[in-house]
């Protein structure tokens, strides 16, 4: 039996018992019936549920999206096992046209588990598990100089043995079902009055199996029946009019955008000017002459000379086009163009006071819809973010100033 560096007991072939409490720190122990022998568990990164078993929440946490987001140390080490196995499969391709050193076989491999052997190190990579330095304590790069200790198996030890993933007939583009969810589409019986384990019967195919959250999860998953329950799940079924059933779209779960607040921006104008009618209505021009603005990525003015064009269509309702200058309180300041278009909508009455500076003041926000898009642009590479980011705006008017606040989409 031999010692390896760095940890304070021999190695027996399994994970460093600090690892496995990195593992356990990621889920939620419980037990789903009082009268169940098992423990089940539920990760905190993305709620799903399966049986107690340290392997296979391994296995899970290092293809959990959430996990790996929350720790980019394990991300890497997953990443770098996928692109060892990439090379591997090209090297594979490369030779299947013969052997390149004449002999009548090729060459012979290298011993599983050798450090020649690219794909036991890829599979020793993947089946691995970084420990999570936040919990642990172990430094997250090591000490300079000094090797840190695999954490996978050692050399020559056979690679564990792959757990089957059953795939749902539509990707996995179906919506997650939740725990409780799980439990209503089931029937909970004892088969025998001697039976120490519950049995569940499926409400949708009337199926038994064992009573086991995961693997009842992964069976409504692929359950015909209870498909039409996950596609009424998903928001865009709801509405008036939706795709057909057998059209893909039916069944894609998308993520629901979500508005950041990210900055306030104050605008000072001059009284508009009136330009004449255009193709579509009434043009009035908007000079700028300065502002402020304030927000999560900095503070700074608005310079004059910007502009707001406004189109009022007929029941006043004013198409709105504008472009500003913003500039930063750095020391060195930078330079962001800000480009919005929208709509300022509202009851012919309200939209009539809104005219009137003076009466624009006594006129709640509420009462109208003064709503932007945004765009900004900077070749500043401090603020370059910004290039990549859309903004969705809410407005009001208040005497000579139009207040606009910022939320980023995300």
């Amino acid at each position: 039996m031999t010692r390896t560096p760095g940890w304070s007991r021999a190695f027996n072939g399994e994970m460093p018992r600090h690892v496995d409490q990195d593992v356990h720190s990621a889920f939620v122990e419980f037990r789903a019936e009082q009268e169940d022998k098992c423990m089940s568990v539920q990760c905190i990164y993305c709620q799903q549920v399966r049986a107690k078993n340290t392997t296979r929440q391994k296995q899970h946490l290092l293809q959990c999206a959430g996990y790996l987001q929350a720790h980019p140390d394990v991300a890497l080490q997953a990443s770098a096992a996928a692109d060892a196995a990439a090379a591997v499969a090209v090297a594979s391709s490369a030779s299947a046209g013969g052997p390149s050193d004449g002999s009548a076989y090729g060459p012979l491999p290298a011993p599983h588990g050798s450090h020649d052997d690219p794909a036991s190190t890829a599979d020793h990579t993947n089946l691995g598990f970084m420990p999570n330095p936040r919990i642990n304590g172990t430094p997250a790069h090591g000490t300079p100089g000094v090797s840190r200790p695999s954490l996978g198996a050692p050399e020559g030890t056979p690679s564990a043995k792959r757990q089957k993933t059953k795939h749902a007939p539509n990707g996995g583009n179906l919506p997650e079902i939740p725990l409780r969810d799980v439990h209503a589409a089931f029937v909970e019986f004892r088969a025998k009055d001697d039976d120490k384990c519950m049995s569940a019967r499926c409400k949708y195919c009337n199926q038994i199996r064992a009573k086991n959250t995961s693997r009842q999860r992964e069976h409504l998953m692929v359950c015909a029946g209870y498909q039409h329950v996950l596609k009424d799940k998903i928001p865009a079924n709801s509405l008036r009019h939706q795709f057909d059933d057998d059209d893909v779209a039916s069944s894609l779960a998308l993520p629901t955008p979500i508005l950041d607040l990210d900055f306030r921006m104050s605008i000072r104008v001059k009284p508009k000017l009136n330009v004449g009618p255009g193709s579509f209505g009434k043009t009035w021009w908007v000079p700028c002459i300065g502002g402020q603005w304030a927000g999560r990525f900095g503070k700074g003015t608005l310079l004059p000379n910007g502009q707001d064009q406004q189109t009022v269509v007929k029941d006043l309702a004013t198409h709105i086009e504008g472009t500003y200058l913003m500039q930063t309180n750095d020391e060195s300041p930078a330079f962001i163009t800000c480009k919005m278009k929208g709509w300022w909508t509202g009851e012919k009455d309200v939209m009539e006071r809104l005219q009137d500076p003076v009466a624009a003041d006594n006129v709640a926000a509420h009462r109208y819809l003064l709503r932007v898009n945004i765009e900004l642009e900077t070749g500043d590479e401090r603020y370059a973010d910004l290039n990549r980011g859309m903004w969705l705006a809410s407005g009001c008017r208040r005497g000579a100033e139009i207040v606009y606040d910022a939320y980023r989409i995300g």
